[in-house]
């Protein structure tokens, strides 16, 4: 049975949640965050599991902790909540790599897969062909194998059972390691809001590098859609421009707090936004903005042009960074072909940090 007071402080928990979302300085953050938060709790309002909810509970509370030391400055809880609305974790990152795996696939792939080690035999299939763009990825960026080294046995050969389990755990491995480029537009916009002058011959919108369109990858996936849906580059158009507003209302202590004591939950109440707070307000400078949007373009791979119809050709793909990602000296002199001139910059360099220490 639920507390007496649980549905008070369930419409108090969800009003703190989108509060704080609606003060996070990206746009799209705010719409993912108020969707997400929506969702969530649409979904458990009719649950009567008392763990499941209380485990819910808590899982928003960290959240909710996050997007509160974000509003008030923490950089690396910050950076965290973008990873999250970019798609370098969580059901976003899931939504992007979707059609890589599922979609735009031709007629015999979807059919007929992988024939299996033994025959009449499915658990001993090994995991399906990936695309050129994935393969790609996996072997340029994340710097991993498409197939493992598989252990030979001294006296006899490899089961076909354990050899098909070997293929899927390192299959496993590299999609859950591996990182999924945005649509193109979204990379174009980043890149932007880094500090990346519009007309700059370098940036993606000149190269058009990045990755694909969304009206030709995404737009037809009705399911993938409704997971990424604050990627839409049509979608900040319609918000209003952000502005500040304050909330007084501090969250109530949660019901559950005397049940099970020692918890996490003790120590992770959100305080909420007092009236001194409301007069003065943290607001990012443009140069912090810029610099949390060049870590975030750091871990987002560009790749060439990538069309739905063409998805399985048998192309070669390069996959690079962008140019307004901080680079070190030894990636800056990449380019450079005289290797006296790398070897005095870098002695150089050593020379004033000893200096310094």
């Amino acid at each position: 049975m639920f507390p007496s007071n649980h549905a008070v402080y369930i419409k108090a928990l969800y009003k703190q949640v989108l509060a704080e979302g609606a003060l996070f300085f990206d746009d799209r953050a705010r719409i993912y965050i108020r969707n997400t938060a929506r969702r969530a709790f649409k979904d458990y309002r009719s649950c009567q599991d008392v763990e499941r909810v209380k485990s819910k509970i808590k899982e928003t509370r960290k959240y909710l902790h996050r997007l509160e030391k974000a509003n008030r400055g923490n950089q690396k809880s910050a950076l965290k909540v973008l990873e999250e609305v970019y798609g370098r974790k969580g059901k976003t990152r899931h939504g992007l790599l979707y059609p890589y795996l599922h979609a735009h696939q031709p007629a015999n792939k979807t059919i007929n897969g992988p024939e299996p080690f033994v025959a009449h035999v499915p658990r001993t299939a090994p995991p399906p062909a990936l695309c050129p763009p994935l393969c790609s990825l996996i072997t340029q960026h994340l710097g991993k194998k498409l197939e493992p080294e598989l252990p030979i046995p001294p006296y006899k050969p490899l089961h076909p059972g354990r050899k098909a389990n070997l293929l899927w755990r390192h299959r496993s491995m590299l999609l859950e390691r591996v990182s999924v480029p945005l649509p193109f537009e979204i990379v174009c916009e980043l890149e932007y809001k880094a500090g990346a002058p519009m007309t700059h011959p370098l940036t993606c919108s000149k190269l058009v590098t990045g990755g694909p369109r969304w009206d030709d990858f995404y737009s037809g996936l009705t399911s993938v859609v409704n997971m990424i849906l604050h990627l839409q580059p049509t979608i900040t158009s319609k918000m209003k421009p952000w502005a500040p507003f304050a909330r007084k209302q501090v969250l109530l202590k949660s019901p559950y707090e005397n049940k099970c004591p020692g918890s996490l939950l003790e120590y992770l109440e959100p305080v909420g936004i007092s009236e001194k707070d409301n007069t003065n307000l943290f607001r990012y400078t443009n140069r912090q903005i810029h610099r949390l949007y060049k870590k975030l373009l750091q871990q987002i791979p560009l790749i060439n042009a990538i069309y739905s119809d063409q998805l399985w050709e048998q192309r070669s793909y390069t996959i690079t960074k962008s140019q307004w990602v901080p680079q070190g000296v030894t990636k800056v002199l990449d380019d450079i072909p005289s290797s006296q001139v790398i070897e005095t910059t870098l002695l150089s360099t050593k020379k004033k940090h000893i200096r310094r220490s």
